[in-house]
């Protein structure tokens, strides 16, 4: 059944309010515990203008008793997957084997340079994360939806991987989709103040009958719940929904998860909320969450976990907004509607995700914590190019309009951390890291339209890539990095002694693109000579890294018919970490944390091992990030010392 649900946003706003009172224990010398949460996407200078605003409160707190880098250099390419593998791992790209959300796939001789495997998956994985230098130590350790190396299991180890659980896509019930029509005939129908109408729709392999009714006992006039069932019974209604405007932190309706039949045998599961319900019954928008298979906890804990811990939604609608599914957007002339519906659903699943994470907390054993949302990455892909006063489509009027709702997602994350913050204990350590930041674009260039005008890049009579003809590719992995077709890959034509030709005719065609007068290419960077200093390159990394100019971003297609598209403005990443807007922050608060210490040369690289000194764990294995001696306070460093220590240049830890 579907019950009224408590306001989620409101109670997340309430305990967060709370939090700021309740985040300051008496801390131990030393921590022997941490806890982690990951915003995917943060921007600091956007999180700065907040925090000088007072709107940032958790946040503030943190910082003002920790040690804050707001300018952390990601690695190349700037994308989640080697962002979040760079971070646990304290190895750059070429070392941990991410080289991006999806990766050439290895041994070079087996595999094309067209095939690929995902950098989410713990295959490619080249590197010890922390969790597993944990583990070494004979500390326990949970990692809560983080979106890397799902395939992991290791003992000491429970891993959260929703994202692995996704059964099918979000969407939107309207009369478009189900025309409502008198009802047929119903076993035990339910009252109605006016003749109920039906609705029939589907989703995956689930047939489901929808009633609309006016209800009685409600005030309004006229059709006012939605009543949902798998048959024309009321004794089987799964969900009683009434009708309410978006709100982000106010009352708002959604349903208990329902079971959503799937191809397979684990069953998936979707939560309902009816956004709109015309009281003439002529139209409605229901929205529905993506089927999520549940989350296999297996004896994990003590409690049973609730129904929302164990079904994970993850994300908000953002692809049904930026379709346009949800209305008219702002840019589109649109009065809110479609961002304030948009916005519950980010508030939705920040909710879930904070069940979880607190479920797990209370009720598993933990030394190292690691938690993560989605936001606010997900909504700065939607609106950072509208604030970006870079591009030449940059409008005031519009930014003003758009940065309120870009300033919520913000808050949402906040006042998760202000919910962990709350259950830290008085021993435990606590960092707020980030993978990368974004930059604002509106234009998209297609470097293998370049690679084929300088026939580097061949396709046959039905436009795929001929192998036998074709020496050099920009992949559709989309990682800012070229590929060479090098005999030493399978289906491979350049020798090795043409390579170094290859890369001067490419780089010179690089540089030579010209968007009107202005150059494209801002750089292009060969991993043979450049990819020690910049962590690229190796055996799953690219060939050829390219740094675009400000405002244009990669299009991957490979039959594109010219090459520079111009585009909406939206927010991305995966750029050069030269980029001012791909850095991104990295806040370290509690035992052994010098209070208000501004860290300066910070890479999101040196995150793991700092963590591994500071809860005095083996640093991991293959890390070659330095420790942030400058966050700690003098004792810790003295009790944490079982030998001379030397801070190298490069920021190595050497113990004699």
């Amino acid at each position: 059944m579907v019950t009224r649900r408590r306001p989620v946003a409101q109670s997340l706003a309430v305990l967060a309010v709370f939090s700021c009172f309740v985040i300051g224990p008496a801390f131990a010398a030393a921590a022997t515990r941490a806890m982690v949460l990951a915003w995917d996407g943060a921007v600091p200078a956007f999180a700065e203008d907040m925090l000088r605003a007072g709107k940032l409160p958790n946040l503030a707190t943190l910082i003002q008793g920790g040690a804050f880098a707001g300018d952390v250099t990601p690695v190349f390419p700037s994308k989640t997957a080697p962002g979040f593998a760079s971070l646990i791992t304290g190895a750059p790209p070429n070392v941990n084997g991410i080289s991006g959300n999806r990766v050439p796939r290895a041994p070079r001789d087996q595999f094309t340079i067209l095939e690929s495997l995902a950098g989410f998956d713990a295959t490619p994985l080249r590197a010890e994360p922390i969790w597993a230098a944990a583990r070494r130590a004979g500390k326990k350790s949970v990692v809560s939806h983080l979106p890397t190396f799902a395939g992991e299991l290791a003992e000491g180890i429970v891993r959260f991987s929703g994202y692995t659980l996704i059964a099918g896509r979000d969407g939107v019930v309207t009369k478009n989709t189900a025309q409502a029509r008198a009802a047929g005939r119903w076993h035990n129908s339910p009252p109605s103040a006016a003749p109920p109408l039906e609705i029939r729709f589907s989703i995956n392999e689930s047939n489901f009958f929808g009633l609309l009714v006016d209800d009685p006992g409600d005030e309004q006039a006229g059709y006012d719940t939605l009543m949902l069932a798998r048959a024309r019974d009321g004794n089987a209604i799964m969900a009683r929904l009434k009708p309410a405007a978006p709100a982000f932190g106010g009352k708002f309706f959604w349903s208990q998860p329902i079971p959503i039949k799937t191809t397979g045998d684990r069953p998936t599961k979707s939560y309902f909320r009816l956004f709109d319900l015309k009281p003439d019954g002529s139209d409605f928008f229901l929205y529905y969450t993506g089927p999520m298979r549940d989350l296999p906890l297996g004896d994990h804990g003590n409690v049973d976990p609730s129904p929302v811990v164990r079904t994970f939604v993850g994300n908000g609608a953002a692809l049904l907004f930026q379709r346009g599914v949800f209305g008219r957007t702002i840019p589109e002339g649109g009065s809110g509607t479609a961002e304030a519906r948009y916005l519950e659903t980010v508030a939705f699943a920040q909710h879930q995700l904070a069940e979880t994470h607190l479920w797990a907390i209370d009720n598993l054993p933990w030394d190292l914590f690691l938690a993560y949302t989605p936001f606010p990455d997900e909504s700065e892909h939607l609106w950072r190019g509208y604030l970006d006063k870079s591009l030449s489509t940059y409008r005031q009027e519009l930014a003003d309009r758009i940065r309120p709702w870009l300033e919520q997602v913000y808050r949402s994350s906040d006042e998760l951390l202000g919910l962990l913050l709350r259950k830290r204990p008085a021993d435990t350590l606590f960092v707020l890291i980030a993978d990368h930041g974004l930059g604002g674009f509106n234009k998209r260039v297609a470097l293998n339209h370049a690679l084929q005008q300088a026939g580097l890049l061949v396709l046959d009579s039905q436009g795929r890539v001929d192998l036998t003809k074709t020496k050099l590719i920009y992949p559709r992995i989309n990682n800012g990095y070229l590929l060479i077709n090098s005999k030493d890959r399978k289906g491979g034509i350049v020798a090795n002694h043409e390579r170094a030709d290859l890369i001067v005719r490419a780089r010179t065609m690089l540089l030579g693109l010209r968007d009107g007068e202005r150059p494209i290419v801002k750089a292009v960077h060969d991993p043979e000579t450049d990819g020690a200093a910049m962590g690229n390159g190796g055996e799953v990394g690219g060939d050829i890294y390219v740094e675009l100019a400000s405002g244009y971003d990669f299009d991957s297609r490979i039959t594109a018919d010219k090459l520079i598209r111009e585009t909406a403005p939206y927010g991305n990443h995966g750029g050069s970490p030269a980029q001012s807007s791909m850095r991104t922050l990295m806040v370290f608060n509690g035992p052994g944390i010098k209070a208000g210490q501004k860290l300066k040369n910070v890479q999101i690289i040196d995150f793991a091992p700092t963590l591994a000194r500071l809860l005095n764990l083996p640093k991991p294995k293959d890390a070659t990030g330095r420790v942030l001696f400058e966050a700690m306070t003098d004792r810790l460093d003295r009790e944490r010392s079982p030998g001379r220590i030397e801070s190298k240049p490069q920021g190595e830890l050497h113990v004699e």
